[in-house]
């Protein structure tokens, strides 16, 4: 039984099928485009803890944070007494965002009682890094800290791009430490100040972000009009705050003609602190757009004058001319392992599905994007998702798409193709858009092999076939003993050959 599997595993990996295999999308953490973003501290770290965002401080005044009095002096063997000064925190990311580089620390201090000789600050980073977090500490210079402002920084090198969720957020922790000789007896009344959130004193840190996100609620062909209806919500990790009113664009792409056409306009539809909502109207036919599937790439600016964009994974299906139309697709244009109507195969094995997608209609059409939608159901239960593809069929011709499937579960399955669900195309014939697909699904550990299978190994070259030919012999000569093994236990007709 294991080499029948282990034989038929073997043959499976041998063919020269080209196919597609489903995969599961991975969470969007940016498209690639990163900008250094300052982030500024706010907040008094008197009462535990403060704050960052991607605001530049306006006022004069400074924001003043004590540092620890015992952390003025060295400690009795000349080493330093560092003692907690506060953190600062992120708001909640908006977005999924990655973090990357090299990030620079700056803060300011003062003394407000006395002065400190060799104060040096000590600053812990902490970034989520998609498993977890990346803490890394770095020490400042030190300095004799008087009446006048002292600045003092350092940095820190992320190890590589670290995957940020939505809702988490980076720290700052801050250490003081001064270098005052030790004195057996008294404290020190000299008292240091930690100066942020003014325009003479800004302090933060700067990071190499991708965190902007476009997301496309909806995209509409309005066929009267001649337009394309296009709402986007535009994200930032720190929200709309974040972001520049009246810098935002849209690009549309098509895959197949070429066409790049930037829409002008853009109204601002809401703006609810989390994202910008914004309309746009494409008059296609004034760009003179062919029928194409197209892409979309929303623009906009923040408010450090940086330019982001994004992409969704929307597309839209553009069919210009509608006049003589219709995608069509037959129970004989579906086969899985070159089997049409209906088929059987192995639990935990790949089969391969080919779909024929026929046009009928105008020649002139160029380009006819059609959409392509697969849902399976396992004994008459509910539908599920299995492929998600475009094709584009010129009237007159037909494409064929491709792809992988395997199931784990034994049974009677369905499937489902489904052709222009969303009804992009106005066809001259709707009903003939879907079909279903019968598949029974046997067990892998059974050993059953489908004689559809040993069909498809006529489609193989010589040299394939050359090798399966042995590896059937051999299936053959394994289940020979194996009904020789068994001989006294069962009874044999006379006609009985294999």
């Amino acid at each position: 039984m294991r080499a029948l599997v282990a034989l038929t595993a073997l043959l499976l990996l041998l063919s020269p099928l080209s196919v597609e295999t489903v995969q599961a999308a991975e969470p969007d953490y940016g498209s690639g485009q990163f900008h250094e973003l300052d982030l500024y501290f706010y907040g008094d770290l008197d009462g535990g803890s403060g704050s960052f965002n991607t605001t530049a401080p306006t006022s004069d005044s400074d924001t003043e944070s004590d540092c620890p009095q015992d952390g003025n002096r060295l400690g009795v063997t000349g080493g330093r007494n560092w003692e907690d000064v506060g953190s600062w925190f992120s708001p909640a990311f908006n977005t999924n965002a990655t973090a990357r580089g090299t990030v620079p620390f700056e803060i300011w201090a003062m003394a407000t009682s006395g002065s400190v000789k060799d104060v040096q600050f000590r600053a812990t980073l902490v970034v989520p890094d998609g498993q977890g977090f990346e803490s890394l500490q770095s020490e400042t210079e030190t300095r004799t800290v008087n009446n006048n402002a002292s600045h003092f920084s350092t940095s820190f090198s992320l190890d590589g791009e670290n995957q940020i969720d939505r809702g988490q957020t980076i720290r700052v922790d801050l250490e003081y430490s001064g270098g005052d000789d030790w004195q057996p007896f008294g404290g020190s009344s000299d008292q240091i100040v930690v100066l942020t959130s003014s325009q003479n004193h800004s302090a933060g840190i700067a990071i190499e972000l991708d965190h902007f996100r476009a997301e496309f609620p909806r995209i509409e062909v309005d066929h009267a009009r001649e337009v394309v209806e296009v709402e986007a919500r535009l994200l930032s990790a720190f929200g709309s705050e974040d972001l520049q009113l009246e810098t935002w664009g849209l690009e549309v792409r098509g895959t197949s003609s070429g066409t790049h056409v930037t829409v002008a306009g853009g109204v601002l539809e809401d703006s609810n602190g989390e994202s910008l909502r914004v309309k746009w109207e494409w008059a296609y036919n004034e760009d003179e757009a062919p029928s194409d599937t197209y892409y979309l790439t929303v623009s906009c600016g923040d408010i450090q004058d940086n330019e982001w964009e994004s992409s969704g994974d929307e597309r839209l299906y553009l069919v210009v001319h509608q006049s003589d139309i219709d995608n069509y697709v037959g129970w004989e244009d579906v086969s899985i392992n070159g089997a049409t109507n209906s088929t059987t195969v192995t639990t935990g094995k790949p089969f391969a599905i080919a779909i024929t997608i026929r046009t009928a209609g105008d020649p002139a059409i160029g380009y006819n994007p059609v959409p392509v939608v697969v849902y399976y159901s396992h004994n008459n239960g509910p539908l599920v998702l299995a492929h998600d593809t475009f094709t584009f069929v010129t009237p007159g011709e037909s494409s064929t798409v491709s792809f992988a499937l395997a199931f784990d579960s034994p049974g009677s399955y369905t499937l489902r193709i489904v052709l222009d669900e969303e009804d992009y195309a106005l066809e001259t014939d709707e009903t003939n858009n879907m079909v279903e697909y019968s598949l029974t699904v046997a067990d892998g550990d059974s050993g059953l092999v489908s004689g559809d299978w040993f069909e498809s190994l006529q489609d193989l070259d010589t040299m394939t076939l050359g090798i399966g030919g042995v590896a059937v012999l051999v299936i053959l000569g394994v289940v020979m003993a194996l009904r020789r093994s068994r001989s006294d236990d069962m009874v044999w007709d006379d006609d009985d050959e294999f």
